[in-house]
Order: structure tokens, then C-alpha cells, then sequence
């Protein structure tokens, strides 16, 4: 019995609309459903987005379909999921084909797995405003932007998705939705609620909040109902999410805070300029390449987490240190403030923030000693008028007043009558150490993050002794080949390029040996498809299925549908997992209608 869907009935897989061929359920959405389908033209598996029936009916929904077609259609994007076709109006039936992905949406890794540091999440929302940079660019916004519509697939790549409502910038295109609500209201910018047109800004606004989802796990202005929040949106009031993530450093916060401004004209004026500044923000933290340190962390996410804690750590505790050596108190604090925020219990940031404490107190005292000098000095000023006064009362002659000064300076000896009084020589001054610049580090500590696992070997040098998914090396500066290999996968060589001074980690992909699947099936002349290509039962013995798996893999086998029909007989749907390197066949039977 097929699964249940929204339609109503049974599960739609198997039944053809158009070229396309229905195989799975995937999901249901309030607007439609999506089935893994395949292309029975150009025989490639793809997502085929299904209006529900009552929508299908009303010909602005299907508009609404059609214009998302042809605004997605026009960009390409390594984080916009493809957009390859759209249902003809002559079709009862209203349905978008996209590009099949394989992973899991943002929200439920998020909620797995924490983007912590808040690095991380700052690299996940600067893939996303890549992605809008280049629709806004194109003339195209989102206008529903959340976790949901964003994809990771299963390689770390983040896919931006469901450009349903997306509003198209060319005046003859422009459709007004005054009054309506079309979006997600949480993650809606205030200029939207009030029924104005949304532009740029209005994505820069969502992905706002999607950095501060990220960074707590609460939305900047939830309330208990719908009502609530749009009315928290239009008051523009959020917590500062220091106080909820110590360790968010004070030049993330202020991208967040202009993200959340309640003007439109406040914030950053579309995605591309906020991607150049969370650019710039974690270029600054250590992280030039925030796609490389995505993808690290979804290959291994607490292994990261902890190395990136630790390159943050390192970085601040020096920060910390040189700012109190210069006598940048405050900035000195605010960094001790971020690191244990990270580390609470951090060496190094204790120890600046005791000696900060000490500076302060120091500093607290002399300010004390100054005021009370100030004082005595005031008090014998007044008594010395007071005297003169008297004196000048009694007509007795008034001495000449003594300097201002309350601390006075030792006498000096007096010279002889007649004689020069003998200069003051000065000690001379001990030489000044010269400054000692640090040393450049001939070698650099590394790690290689192999998914799924395997050898490493550096520059044609000795293999490692173990299969890891994790190798710490020491390289010296410069470009270095790295060989990776393991009992199911093929050697692959990669090229990186170690930096000096510049701890770094990089991801490393493997690749499965090919897997081969045949069938022994009767009729022998049924048509079996697999990934897309399609040869009949008796053909796959001799010239089985080539299985292949996307470059760093999740699991150590082929896994593959496959689908075996002939004309007058009921179609067989199933599943194989094939061993990289190895064959296997599926034996069977067709049953006639």
C-alpha cells in the first residue's frame, strides 16, 4: 500500500506527468509536494514540485509557478538549487522540475548539530547572501527566506531554494501583493508587514534573523503569536545576542544589528554588500575561506568545532595581550570577554584579566592621590590668604608666597659664595633592549579532514600509518600534494597551500571505487533504470550498471533505486547497496497485470 499524501489518496509514485516519471515522496509544503522523479527524456533523476489540486485550479497560484520558473531559470549559482522545467498550462497538473538534492535542510542539521563558534554560522549565512547576491543582481528576491528553503547537501555545499513568492524587480513583471502575507512572518522585514513593496533589503532583513537564530537558537522577535511578532518586527526592539553568545565578537554583532535595522535605508542595501562584510569579518577572524571551514565542519562537526575553538582562542588570547601591553585596556577586556565566552576557563584570558583588574585598580588609585592633592592644594592656598590677610590687618610686612606646589623638590646643596652652582648631572639612561622580532616559523601545524576517512601522503613522503578522518601534520609553508586513499576508495591527490603563522585545517575528499549492479530478471527483455539510464535485464549481464557516489561520501556503499517495467506487467521498485569495487545482482520477477 503507497504512502499517504496530501492529495488525498495513496502515494502519486509511478504514475507519469508529462516526461517525468513520479518515483518518491519527499516532502509536502503548504503549496505542494515534491517527489524524486526521473527525466524519462534525458534519463537523469531530478525534484519535481507538485501544486496541490485546490491550487492547481486557481490560475494565480499557477502564475505564481510559472513566474518562480522563469525568475530561477535565469540564475546559475553553485548555492541556488537549478531550476530545469515548468508544467505547460494545457497540463491538469502544475509542477516546477529542479535538481534533485541530496541532504537534509538547514534547520534540521542546525538543530542537530550547533553552528558554534558563531564563526560557523557567520560562514553558512555568507554562502546564502552569495547566493542572493547574485539573484539580487538578476532582479530577483526571495521574499521567504528560512532555514526550510536552504538545503545542505551532502557534500556541506548549502543550496538556496523555493524562490515560490519571489518577486521580480522588472517594473513589467512587478506584481504587488498590498495586504497580504506572503513569506514566513518571523523572518519578515517590517517594510513587508506594512504591505510595501520589498526589495533587497527585505532578504538582507531574513537573513538577519537567520544569523541570529543561528547564533542562539531563538528568533529576534518571537512572540506567543503571529500577531505578536509582526508587532515585535515593527517596534524594531531585539536582545543583543552577546548576552546570550558571549563568544560573538563585536564586529559579527554589528553586521546583525544593521541587518535588523528597522529602515530599510539602515541596512546593508542588498546580500552582496553584507556578504563582503562577513567577509571581511572573518577574514579578520582567521577564516579567509568560509566555505572551506563549511564544509570541514559538516564533514566532522565536533572534531572542528573543538579545532576551530582552539585557532579562535589562540588568536584572541594574543589579541587580549597586545592590547594590554599598549595600554588598550578596554579593547584588551572586550577580547578576554569574547575568549572565555569560548574557553571560559581560558590561561591566557584569565591572566589578562587579572592584570587588567590590577591596571585598573592602579589607575583608580592614582586618580584617588591626584584628587586628594588637588585638594591640599586648594587648602593651603586658602590659608595662605587667610594669613596674608591677617598680616595685612596687623600691618606686618607680607612675605613673598611660596611656590604652588604641595610636594617640593629636595634642596640642592648651595655653592659656595662666589661659585657656579654645580650642574645636576643625569644618570645616564641603560640602553634600550633592542625590540626582538618573532622568528618565522619554518613549519606550521596542519590538519586534513578526509571524508569519509583514508591515508594521507604528503608530497610523494611515507604514507600514514592509519586510515583517519583526521590528520594533525606540521608542513612547512608553501604549496604541498596530498595523496589520500583507502580500502574502498580510489587514490585522489589534492593541492594545498600551507600559509606561515597560519594554523589551518583543510577538507579532503574521497571518491568510492565503482560498484557494478546487474540484473537477472524475467522477461529478460524488461527495461531496468538505474541513476537514469536504462538498459534491459539481459543486457546488464553483460555490461552491468556503473555505480558511482558523489565525491566525498557519507557511507562506504552504492546506494541506488532502481526500477524494472515492462509493458503489460506490474513495475518493480526497489533498492540496491553495492561495495565500491564489487558487483551484485538483483534476481526477480515481473508479474502480469
Amino acid at each position: 500500500m503507497g504512502s499517504p499524501d496530501v492529495q488525498g489518496g495513496t502515494s502519486l509514485a509511478g504514475r507519469l506527468l508529462g516526461r517525468y516519471r513520479l518515483l518518491e515522496l519527499l516532502g509536502t509544503g503548504g503549496m505542494s509536494v515534491v517527489y524524486r522523479g526521473l527525466d524519462t527524456a534525458l534519463q537523469r533523476e531530478v525534484a519535481v514540485k507538485i501544486l496541490h489540486p485546490h491550487l492547481a485550479l486557481h490560475q494565480d497560484a499557477r502564475r505564481r509557478l510559472e513566474r518562480e520558473a522563469r525568475a530561477v531559470a535565469r540564475l546559475h549559482h553553485a548555492n541556488i538549487l537549478e531550476v530545469f522545467d515548468v508544467a505547460s498550462p494545457d497540463l491538469a497538473d502544475a509542477f516546477l522540475v529542479t535538481e534533485l538534492v541530496r541532504g537534509e535542510t538547514l534547520r534540521s542539521f542546525a538543530e542537530r548539530e550547533r553552528f558554534w563558534p558563531p564563526e560557523l554560522g557567520a560562514a553558512a549565512v555568507h554562502a546564502i547572501a552569495s547566493a542572493l547576491a547574485h539573484a539580487h543582481r538578476a532582479g530577483v528576491v526571495h521574499r521567504d527566506l528560512k532555514p526550510e528553503n536552504v538545503m545542505l547537501r551532502e557534500d556541506g555545499v548549502l543550496k538556496l531554494m523555493d524562490f515560490g513568492i519571489a518577486r521580480v524587480l522588472d517594473p513589467a513583471e512587478r506584481m504587488t501583493q498590498t495586504g497580504a502575507l506572503v513569506g514566513s512572518p518571523a523572518y519578515m522585514a517590517p517594510e513587508v508587514i506594512e504591505g510595501e513593496a520589498a526589495g533587497p533589503e527585505a532578504d538582507v532583513f531574513a537573513l538577519g534573523t537567520l544569523l541570529f537564530w543561528l547564533w542562539t537558537g531563538e528568533l529576534p522577535f518571537s512572540g506567543p503569536t503571529t500577531p505578536a511578532t509582526l508587532k515585535r518586527i515593527l517596534e524594531g526592539h531585539h536582545p543583543d545576542p552577546r548576552e546570550r553568545t558571549p563568544a560573538l565578537s563585536d564586529a559579527l554583532a554589528d553586521i546583525l544589528d544593521r541587518c535588523l535595522k528597522r529602515d530599510p535605508a539602515e541596512r546593508f542595501p542588498n546580500a552582496e554588500a553584507l556578504e563582503a562584510a562577513l567577509g571581511e569579518a572573518l577574514a579578520e577572524a582567521g577564516l579567509p575561506d568560509p566555505a572551506a571551514e563549511l564544509a570541514a565542519f559538516h564533514a566532522h562537526p565536533a572534531g572542528m568545532r573543538q579545532r576551530l575553538v582552539e585557532r579562535l582562542a589562540d588568536r584572541l588570547g594574543a589579541e587580549a595581550e597586545a592590547a594590554l601591553s599598549s595600554g588598550r585596556t578596554a579593547l584588551a577586556l572586550r577580547r578576554v570577554d569574547q575568549l572565555l565566552g569560548l574557553r571560559p576557563e581560558d590561561p591566557v584570558g584569565r591572566s589578562v584579566l587579572a592584570r587588567a583588574q590590577r591596571v585598573d585598580r592602579v589607575r583608580r588609585r592614582r586618580r584617588g592621590a591626584l584628587a586628594a592633592a588637588g585638594l591640599l592644594a586648594a587648602a593651603g592656598m586658602v590659608l595662605w590668604g587667610g594669613l596674608s590677610a591677617l598680616r595685612a590687618w596687623h600691618g606686618a610686612p607680607r612675605p613673598a608666597a611660596p611656590p604652588a606646589e604641595v610636594a617640593q623638590a629636595p634642596a640642592t646643596p648651595s655653592a659656595p659664595a662666589g661659585e657656579a652652582p654645580a650642574p645636576v648631572r643625569a644618570e645616564p639612561a641603560a640602553p634600550a633592549a633592542p625590540e626582538r622580532k618573532p622568528a618565522r616559523p619554518e613549519t606550521v601545524p596542519v590538519e586534513l579532514l578526509v571524508r569519509p576517512y583514508g591515508y594521507v601522503q604528503v608530497d610523494q613522503g611515507p604514507r600514514s600509518r592509519e586510515p583517519l578522518a583526521a590528520h594533525a601534520l606540521v608542513l612547512s609553508p608553501g604549496r604541498h600534494t596530498v595523496r589520500i586513499s583507502c580500502q574502498w576508495c580510489d587514490p585522489a591527490d589534492h593541492v594545498i597551500e600551507v600559509a606561515p603563522g597560519a594554523p589551518r585545517s583543510f577538507a579532503l575528499a574521497a571518491r568510492l571505487k565503482t560498484g557494478y549492479l546487474s540484473f537477472d530478471f524475467q522477461p529478460r527483455d524488461a527495461l531496468v533504470t538505474v541513476a537514469g539510464e536504462g538498459k534491459t535485464a539481459e543486457q546488464t549481464l553483460t555490461r552491468p550498471f556503473a555505480l558511482f557516489s558523489p565525491v566525498a561520501p557519507t557511507r562506504f556503499v552504492h546506494r541506488v533505486q532502481y526500477v524494472v517495467s515492462r509493458p503489460g506487467y506490474r513495475e518493480v521498485h526497489g533498492t540496491a547497496e553495492v561495495l565500491p569495487g564489487q558487483q551484485q545482482t538483483v534476481s526477480g520477477r515481473l508479474d502480469a497485470r
